[in-house]
This record gives C-alpha cells, sequence and structure tokens, in this order.
C-alpha cells in the first residue's frame, strides 16, 4: 500500500486543515496509509542555525524521502499560506531537498467561501520554486469552505458530493504518484520506508519567539 504523509499547515490547536487530513486518514485507509506532520512542532526558520540544532528537520525530510507522495493541508492567513508553513519549506529547501521530484497534493480548509483558494495557488508557485522543485498534482483543487458547517459531531465531512469529489481527487493523486515515481524510475511499491515507523524527536517551541529549545 501506498504511504503518503500529511502536513498540516495551520498552528492552531483547533484546526479543521488537520481534522481534514484526519478524516482522510481514516476514512480512505484502505487507498493508502497516511501519517501527519505539524509545522507548529518547527521553530522559525533560521539559515544561521546549523541543520544538527534542529535533528526534527532531518527526520521530517527522511519521512518525505521515504514517502509515495506529499498531501498539504493549507489555510489561508491574509491571501496566502501561514507563515509557519512557509517556514516549514524554508527548513525543506535549504540545507535539505526533500521535496525535490516528489508528487504533491494540496487541499485546504477555510472559514470563508473560496475555501483557501488564493493560498493553494501561491502555494503552488512556492512548491515549483528551485530548492523546492515538488511535481504537484494539476487540477484537482479542493476547497472546503464554509468549514464550521461541513463537519458532524464525528468529524466527518456532512455532504455526500463533497465526500464523492475529494475521493475522485485523492484516486487522481494515486495515479499521478504511479506515473511521476514511474517517471523518476522509482518503484513505488518496494520503496525503502525503513524510516517510516521512526519517532519524530519532540522539541518545545517559544510560540512567541519561534525558537525551540535547541537554540
Amino acid at each position: 500500500m501506498m504511504k503518503f504523509l500529511g502536513i498540516v499547515g495551520s498552528t492552531s490547536d483547533i484546526s479543521f486543515n488537520r481534522i481534514l487530513l484526519k478524516y482522510i486518514q481514516r476514512r480512505f485507509d484502505d487507498k493508502f496509509e497516511l501519517q501527519l506532520v505539524e509545522v507548529k512542532d518547527f521553530p522559525l526558520f533560521n539559515q544561521d542555525i546549523p541543520l544538527e540544532e534542529v535533528p526534527l528537520v532531518s527526520a521530517v525530510a527522511r519521512k518525505i524521502e521515504a514517502a509515495d507522495g506529499i498531501i498539504i493541508a493549507t489555510p489561508e492567513h491574509n491571501h496566502t499560506i501561514s507563515a509557519a508553513l512557509k517556514s516549514f519549506l524554508e527548513w525543506m529547501s535549504s540545507d535539505v531537498h526533500p521535496f525535490d521530484g516528489k508528487p504533491v497534493m494540496i487541499v485546504g480548509a477555510s472559514y470563508f467561501a473560496y475555501g483557501s483558494s488564493r493560498a493553494q495557488l501561491h502555494l503552488r508557485q512556492v512548491l515549483d520554486a528551485p530548492g523546492v522543485n515538488a511535481v504537484v498534482l494539476p487540477g484537482n483543487e479542493f476547497l472546503l469552505g464554509d468549514v464550521k458547517k461541513a463537519f458532524d459531531d464525528f468529524n466527518n465531512l456532512k455532504d455526500p458530493g463533497t465526500v464523492k469529489f475529494l475521493e475522485n481527487c485523492l484516486d487522481n493523486f494515486v495515479r499521478f504518484v504511479k506515473i511521476i515515481n514511474q517517471v523518476a524510475d522509482k518503484n513505488y511499491v518496494e520503496k525503502d520506508v525503513s524510516v517510516w515507523d521512526e519517532e519524530l524527536p519532540n522539541i518545545e517551541v517559544d510560540v512567541i519567539s519561534g525558537a525551540s529549545e535547541s537554540y
């Protein structure tokens, strides 16, 4: 079964983008395995900090490299992605480059009707930048608007049409991943995933300064 890594692009304790990824994780577990990573666990990017002082960066980079594909759930802050998600991508494109050639799907949830559309557009541009160089699934824009009304009391999507559209997008992503990995001459079935079950380092981050206890 394919292994995907889900990136929670919000720092909020109650994040609908996290809820969306967890819904995908349990609702479509017959299609792929999805493991989540939180951008809120990372300190603010600082190019003067040696990589060995932030072990979480290397650990997550290894998981990205081991994953068949990545699903990023982004909120929209002032017409763009969150500062924490941008900082995370800076970590992942400075000394390490795990997104290079990696298939990525973007989803997003928002309180407003447009469902993080502008943030998703900006994120596509960031993922295309030199140093990141991800291969983003074209089209298939899953924009979950009015998100406060979208989930039931069990955090399941209520509208059957929305669930079906999400499933179609995910099925397209699975096919996309197969094609991209085959073009890259990778065996997506027998990929070495020895790091998949590794525990991530636990770094306490100061929510005000963004600094970790490592520095």
